[in-house]
C-alpha cells in the first residue's frame, strides 16, 4: 500500500468544498486506505425552518445549532491500478437550542467505481464508472454547493428549495466511452434518481412532491484537434411523479469542448427537446424546449474556478404536478491567499422555474432561488482544518399568483480533523 499527501489547495475532509466527490486530500498508489475525519461545527442560522415566518405558526425561526460531522472515505486500487474506488460513509447529527425538537441524525453515502483501465486492457482508451451517492436529512438542498464539476451529482437537485421537512434521496449513475477510431468515442449514460419527502415542520406548509428521475444519453465524441472535442448525443428524461402526473423528453444536444491550457476549458452545449406527459390526470400537449449550457473550468495548484450554466426541463416539486423550463447558474472559487495554507471560498447559485408547455393561467408555478457563500479556509497542520464561512439564501415559490418568499443567512465556524 501506498499513498502520498497532494499538493495545491489545503481541501478539507467532509466540506462542500473539498468534500465526498474531492480525493485530493490523499492520493493512493494500490491497496486499501481509510481515512477517518470527524468536523465540528456552531452556527448561527436565521431560519432554521426555510419558510416565511407568516407560516410558522408562531415558531422561532431563529437558533444556534451544534453539528459533529464524523466520516469515513475508502480509497482502493489494485497493484495494477485496473480497478478504484472512492467510497465515503458520514453521519451528522446537529443539535438545535431553541427549538430542540428539529435536533437530528442524518446520514450520506458516495461510491465511485472506476473500471476504466480493467477495460483498456481489452480496448485502449475505453472508460466505465459506476457511482452512487444517497442522503438522508430533513434539510433539503437547493443547490450542491462547492460544486466544481459540470455534471451535478444528483439531477433532482436543481435549485428548488423546501421547506424543512424529512428527505431521502439516491443517485445511481454509469457512463461508458468506447474508442471506434483513433478519433472517434462511442459514449452514453445512465442516471436513475429517487427524492422522497416527508411532512413539512412548517405548520401551513403543504408536502413537497416526491419523485423518481431515469435520465439517458447516447451518442459519439470526435476529436477533431488537440484541443477541441465535439459531442452527439441523444437524450431522453423520464419523470415520474406517482399518480399526480409523467413527464418525458426526448431529443438531441450537441456540444463542443476547447481546452485552452492544461489548466483552463470550455464547453458549450444546445439543443432541443421534445416534452410530453401527463399532469393531474390531464394530457399536456407536446411542445419542443430548448435545453443547453455553458461550463468554464480553471484549475491550477492555487487557483480553482468554475462557472457553469444549465438550461433544461424539470418538474414541479410543490403545489401540483408541472413541468418547467429551469435556467441554473453557479460560479465557484477557492483561491490561495498569501498567507500561507490560507483559502479563500467563493461560491454563487441562481436558478429560475417557470411553468413550461401548459396553459395554467392564474395557477402557474415558479420558483427563483439565490444562494451564495464567502469564507476562509485555513490548514492549521496537515490534518486540521479551520473554517469560517458565511452564507445566504433568498428564495421566492409562486403558485396561483400567491408568493411563497423568504430569505436566511448564516454564520458557521467549524474545525475538521483527518484521522489518518
Amino acid at each position: 500500500m501506498g499513498s502520498g499527501i497532494g499538493g495545491g489547495m489545503p481541501n478539507a475532509p467532509g466540506t462542500s468544498f473539498g468534500g465526498a466527490t474531492d480525493p485530493s486530500a490523499v492520493q493512493i498508489v494500490d491497496g486499501l486506505r481509510l481515512i477517518p475525519s470527524v468536523q465540528v461545527s456552531e452556527r448561527y442560522d436565521s431560519n432554521v425552518f426555510f419558510s416565511s415566518k407568516r407560516l410558522l405558526g408562531g415558531l422561532t425561526p431563529e437558533d444556534f445549532v451544534t453539528t459533529v460531522s464524523p466520516q469515513i472515505r475508502g480509497l482502493y486500487a489494485d497493484r495494477k491500478e485496473l480497478v478504484k474506488v472512492n467510497a465515503v460513509v458520514g453521519a451528522v447529527g446537529s443539535y438545535y437550542v431553541n427549538n430542540s425538537g428539529l435536533s437530528y441524525v442524518g446520514v450520506n453515502v458516495g461510491a465511485a467505481l472506476d473500471m476504466s483501465n480493467l477495460l483498456s486492457q481489452w480496448r485502449p482508451g475505453a472508460r466505465w464508472i459506476v457511482s452512487d451517492t444517497y442522503f438522508y436529512s430533513p434539510q433539503p438542498p437547493a443547490f450542491l454547493l462547492g460544486d466544481q464539476s459540470v455534471e451535478q451529482a444528483n439531477p433532482l437537485v436543481a435549485g428548488f428549495q423546501a421547506t424543512r421537512t424529512k428527505a431521502h434521496s439516491n443517485s445511481v449513475n454509469t457512463m461508458l466511452e468506447f474508442p471506434l477510431t483513433q478519433t472517434i468515442n462511442l459514449t452514453g449514460s445512465y442516471t436513475k434518481s429517487f427524492i422522497r419527502y416527508g411532512t413539512s415542520h412548517v405548520p401551513l406548509a403543504a408536502t413537497p412532491i416526491s419523485q423518481d428521475l431515469q435520465l439517458y444519453t447516447a451518442g459519439f465524441s470526435i476529436r477533431v484537434s488537440l484541443q477541441d472535442t465535439l459531442r452527439i448525443d441523444f437524450t431522453g428524461n423520464e419523470y415520474d411523479q406517482g399518480g399526480l402526473g409523467t413527464f418525458s423528453t426526448r431529443g438531441g444536444i450537441l456540444g463542443w469542448t476547447r481546452r485552452f491550457s492544461p489548466s483552463v476549458s470550455v464547453t458549450a452545449t444546445g439543443g432541443v427537446q421534445e416534452l410530453s406527459g401527463e399532469a393531474n390526470g390531464t394530457r399536456v400537449p407536446s411542445v419542443l424546449a430548448p435545453v443547453g449550457g455553458l461550463a468554464i473550468l480553471w484549475r491550477d495548484p492555487a487557483t480553482s474556478i468554475s462557472l457553469v450554466y444549465r438550461s433544461s426541463i424539470v418538474s414541479s416539486f410543490q403545489f401540483q404536478s408541472a413541468a418547467l423550463l429551469n435556467h441554473s447558474v453557479s460560479f465557484n472559487v477557492m483561491q490561495n491567499t498569501p498567507i500561507r495554507d490560507l483559502s479563500g471560498l467563493l461560491g454563487a447559485n441562481y436558478s429560475v422555474a417557470n411553468e413550461y408547455g401548459s396553459n395554467s393561467g392564474g395557477s402557474a408555478l415558479s420558483w427563483t432561488t439565490v444562494g451564495g457563500t464567502v469564507g476562509l479556509l485555513y490548514r492549521a497542520t496537515q490534518k486540521m482544518f479551520l473554517m469560517l464561512t458565511y452564507d445566504y439564501q433568498n428564495v421566492d415559490n409562486a403558485f396561483g399568483g400567491t408568493h411563497f418568499a423568504f430569505d436566511k443567512h448564516g454564520t458557521q465556524l467549524s474545525l475538521a480533523q483527518a484521522l489518518y
